[in-house]
């Protein structure tokens, strides 16, 4: 009896240290997984904190020490956590703020033609899915606007200002709840006053 006890006491304490390890390769997966979510798979962190969370030590087999492993453990992955959260909603940040550039940015400006029209079709695709995100946060039928019918509105739109707009003015994305559609507008510039 007191060998199984032993050996089961071996294999809680092997399991914390595996957890351990996997609390450590999850902090690099989630980083690789920010700075390239196209070919590295999502970490699946959340899962993995609840089990860390979850972890119990069968009352038969614990000790002080095995608890005082797994206490430190799971307030390590706690930690972990919280830096994980703020790396999520700075990557996401960054990621709308691209995405606003990318949107608001003149088709003329920079690089060749055939970049210009990737950036200006991944535009109307973000757009498209801001709209059907913006309905759904509504409760509003998804269907309002077939995706055909958006991308000509919005290219046609987007053709109509290029040509209408002047040097301290920009092209923006605005959500109409009347119409509950996405539109482009013009709007000025922020410009910092001359000293």
């Amino acid at each position: 009896m007191a060998v199984n006890a032993a050996q089961r006491r071996r294999e809680v304490e092997n399991e914390i240290m595996s957890l351990r390890r996997q609390a450590e390769e999850m902090d690099a997966r989630i980083r690789a997984y920010l700075a390239d979510r196209e070919r590295k798979p999502h970490p699946r962190h959340q899962e993995f904190i609840e089990k860390v969370q979850r972890y119990r030590i069968d009352p038969s087999v614990s000790t002080k020490q095995l608890e005082t492993m797994l206490d430190n453990l799971q307030w390590r992955v706690y930690f972990y956590s919280r830096a994980w959260r703020q790396l999520w909603d700075n990557a996401d940040a960054a990621r709308r703020a691209q995405e606003l550039r990318e949107n608001t940015a003149p088709a003329t400006s920079g690089g060749g033609a055939e970049e210009r029209d990737s950036r200006r079709i991944y535009s109307v695709d973000r757009l498209w899915e801001i709209q059907q995100q913006k309905l759904s946060s509504m409760g509003e039928d998804l269907d309002v606007e077939s995706r055909e019918g958006f991308v000509g509105r919005i290219k046609k739109r987007y053709g109509e200002l290029a040509s209408e707009k002047k040097q301290n003015e920009e092209i923006v994305m605005t959500f109409d709840r009347t119409s509950r559609r996405c539109t482009l507008s013009l709007k000025k510039k922020d410009t910092i006053p001359e000293q």
